[in-house]
């Protein structure tokens, strides 16, 4: 038993597919590519109107003064193709990408297959999934993918589900597998199959009019008279002559994307689009028990451009709010220097994470809303100034990077570590015992000023004696040494400092350093 999903005007319905209130108007499609621009699909509100494909844009404005044009996008037919088979995935390992917006399906293994109220159940479950993604499609069922496809051109039945079964009349132990009810297929006309001119002539001036009337003839009349074409004609609608599907996985891609017909120098437009990219992707990935953890933007720009970034999701989850949110609130601050002509949004998909805490373990409530209110602190304060610090790999004092991208559940889990980096007088790392593990505190920790403040020291000999900075005037009581360090010597970016920690005539402890550009007060000691 085998199943085809058919969607009907394929290239119009995946142009329209984010844009679902044009499909109730009268809309035209045209291929850019083709050397006479004629229509080549058409809504039924534009056939109401007396447009019919193969006229010229021209010809169709005159019948149809309301007649919306839009041209071919192959980019949104791959994309309506990707969701057209992870869809059917979902619902049957075993299927062919049989042609563009047709999907071949066997039944062979499915508990079901065998029950007919299960399998047109199943059928319009299809169904009714693919119209959530904007998506109108007919499934047909019957013995070989051929028939099936038939079935599923075929007008759709009177419930309305978009399912049309092929009543085939077998024998034997499989008779249950292949009798359903429905629209015969041998009523169907000889043009469904398109057969041949020449031989869709002589059928017809022998009075063969259905593929009822066809199989009657015979296989082998209809070799003797008409050859190996007509002989594969009888193949493709003969029961008894089903053909091996060529199966295919489809792609863990999951992207969407849409080129807009005028150009987008607004956010609005643009948040819009990607609401229904988000309710896209969430819907696609919820289908096989997935969730987003991580999504990819890019905007293409009228100069050539493009703008792209990178999103990770803290916590990973399936909520459209959640996940729009977070790309509303950096798309609010975002500034191109030329209009936006594409928006793409792909999703990295996860497993939903389930997590056991301790008794006395604690975590963020809510990791996704901490990440959101830290997107609103970045676009008030600037990229620069909100992130996880980190040390780089360097022997220079307070040399640290600020990272955007960073794990939220880490940086919280680390902060229960029994050890942390702390840097020593002498300007090298330890690790010492944390104080929320228990352990005791390190003594007089530096606290540093950023950026150092500028003083003037006055020395006596090689040590300092008098300092006057913003912090502090006065003589110095106490030294300790001075310790030097440079680095970087190789490029342009070399240092050398020589720094000394002094205690000054009020008791107050700081660390002071030379350089080339001059003398620093660079912390105190709490």
């Amino acid at each position: 038993m085998f199943a085809v999903i058919f969607i009907p005007n394929f290239s119009l319905q995946a142009v329209l597919r984010h844009d679902p209130e044009s499909r109730a108007r009268a809309v035209a499609l045209v291929d850019p590519k083709l050397p006479k621009p004629i229509l080549i699909q058409l809504t039924p509100a534009a056939r109401a109107c007396g447009v019919c494909e193969g006229s010229t844009p021209s010809q169709a404005m005159a019948r149809c003064a309301g007649l919306v044009i839009k041209p071919r996008s192959p980019a949104q037919e791959e994309s309506a193709t990707e969701v057209l088979l992870q869809t059917a995935y979902a619902f049957s390992p075993n299927i062919e990408s049989t042609a563009p917006g047709v999907c071949t399906m066997e039944l062979k293994g499915l508990a079901f297959h065998s029950d007919r109220n299960a399998v047109e159940q199943w059928a319009g479950k299809m169904v009714e999934v693919l119209a959530q993604y904007y998506i109108e499609a007919r499934v047909g069922l019957a013995a070989t993918p051929e028939l099936a496809l038939l079935a599923a051109r075929a007008a759709c039945d009177h419930s309305g589900t978009g399912v049309s079964p092929v009543r085939i009349e077998t024998h034997g132990q499989d008779a249950r597998a292949t009798r359903f009810i429905g629209r015969a297929f041998e009523s169907f006309p000889i043009s469904t199959l398109e057969p041949p001119l020449e031989i869709l002539e002589i059928l017809r001036r022998w009075g063969i009019q259905t593929i009822g009337e066809l199989l009657a003839l015979g296989k082998d009349n209809i070799a003797e008279r008409l050859g190996p074409a007509a002989v594969e004609l009888f193949n493709r609608v003969s029961p008894d002559s089903p053909r091996p599907l060529k199966l295919i996985a489809p792609a863990e891609e999951f992207a969407e994307q849409l080129e807009f017909e005028s150009e987008i120098e607004t956010v609005e437009p643009l948040l819009f689009a990607l609401r229904r990219f988000v309710e896209q992707l969430s819907r696609r990935l919820e289908l096989i028990y997935l969730v987003v953890a991580e999504f990819q933007l890019q905007l293409g720009l009228s100069s050539g451009a493009k703008y792209e970034r990178q999103f990770k999701i803290p916590a990973p989850t399936g909520n459209i709010e959640i996940l729009f949110r977070m790309l509303q609130t950096h798309l609010e601050t975002v500034r191109t220097d030329s209009p936006i002509t594409l928006l793409r949004l792909s999703a990295k998909p996860a497993k939903p994470e389930a997590r056991q805490f301790g008794l006395f373990e604690s975590t963020l409530r809510d990791p996704n809303q901490f990440a959101e209110t830290l997107a609103r602190l970045t676009a008030l304060c600037g990229p620069d100034r909100v992130g996880t610090p980190q040390l780089e790999r360097t022997h220079r004092p307070d040399a640290f990077k600020v990272a955007q991208a960073f794990d939220v559940a880490q940086t919280f889990q680390s902060a229960g570590s029994p050890d942390f980096p702390v840097r020593c007088p002498d300007g090298r790392l330890e690790s010492r015992p944390n104080p929320q593990a228990g352990k005791p505190a390190l003594p007089l920790p530096l606290r540093r000023f950023r950026p150092p403040l500028p003083s003037h020291i006055e020395f006596r000999g090689e040590k300092p004696a008098l300092l006057r900075s913003h912090v502090f005037i006065g003589p110095i009581v106490e030294t300790r040494g001075p310790f030097f360090s440079s680095g970087n010597w190789w490029d342009s970016s070399r240092w050398a400092r020589e720094e000394w920690d002094v205690e000054t005539s009020d008791g107050s402890l700081f660390r002071i350093f030379r350089s080339s550009e001059g003398c620093f007060v660079e912390g105190v000691y709490d």
